[in-house]
């Protein structure tokens, strides 16, 4: 099978940030690049940016609907002032 380069320009900080989560994956760039391309190629879906303000990327995002998934915790508003105190200090049963 042929092969072809793609390029593209980054902001070299965006890059050097980049590198390093790709490095600690135990990948390089080209291989990134290389899993992107399939996927779009196999599934048709193009990946959408991510929103540069704040703590709004896909990580925060999945916490917070993660967050919003989890039961309401109504067993901790009906404990005492001693049982909160006992919880704290470690020794709740």
């Amino acid at each position: 099978m042929a092969s072809a380069v793609v390029s593209g320009r980054v902001d070299e900080r965006i890059v050097q940030k980049a590198e390093a989560y790709i490095r600690m994956a135990g990948l390089t760039p080209g291989a990134v690049i290389k899993t992107v391309w399939e996927n779009i190629a196999k599934s048709g879906e193009v990946p959408q940016p991510v929103e540069k303000s704040g703590m709004q990327g896909d990580a925060w995002s999945a916490f917070m609907k993660a967050r919003e998934a989890l039961p309401e915790a109504t067993w901790l508003g009906s404990q005492t002032d001693e049982e909160m105190k006992d919880m704290i200090a470690g020794r709740y049963a």
